[in-house]
């Protein structure tokens, strides 16, 4: 076999390789979003064809396509028993998408689900939070502002 042949066989074979190891990447994150189990233990398993937009530690405003994972946006702390309102204004053009809070007993609580506009106000026991979003194949925008007191600390995600 001539040396042509044997650099276009290794490149094929990476490409087939590459596309092997890609479909097992978008499978694994896919089959999260009705995953309880895997959205509380996943952080950062997530993949963004493009994202747009800005986050502060009380509100985010993003535009974003081909959303597949679980995103880990805020880490909320409540020094004791407290409400929090969730404001949501959510536009899912398609693919699913939504907007959860976990409690320190990895309970799942949703805030806003598809396409959603509203207000969720919730009581949080004393302890710390974390708030995610969460996709299979989405494409939308979303814009979520947070009301609390001051017994609530909200810092943005490290990966944010």
């Amino acid at each position: 076999m001539k040396l042509k042949n044997k650099i276009l066989l290794c490149i094929c074979i990476l490409f087939v390789i590459g596309i092997i190891i890609n479909c097992g990447v978008f499978a694994s994150k896919n089959n999260i979003y009705n995953n309880n189990e895997k959205i509380v233990k996943e952080d950062y398993s997530y993949n963004y064809t493009n994202s747009i937009g800005e986050s502060s530690n009380d509100k985010m405003d993003m535009k974003y396509s081909g959303f597949y994972g679980t995103d880990t946006i805020w880490i909320i702390e409540a020094k004791e028993e407290s409400e929090i309102t969730f404001n949501c204004d959510s536009t899912v053009n398609s693919g699913e998408f939504k907007a959860v809070l976990i409690n320190s007993k990895g309970e799942i609580e949703n805030i806003s689900e598809g396409s959603d506009q509203g207000n969720k106000t919730i009581k949080l026991a004393k302890g710390k939070y974390k708030f995610k979003l969460v996709g299979r194949n989405a494409e939308g925008q979303v814009k979520i502002s947070i009301n609390k007191n001051n017994n609530i600390e909200i810092t943005k995600s490290n990966k944010r």
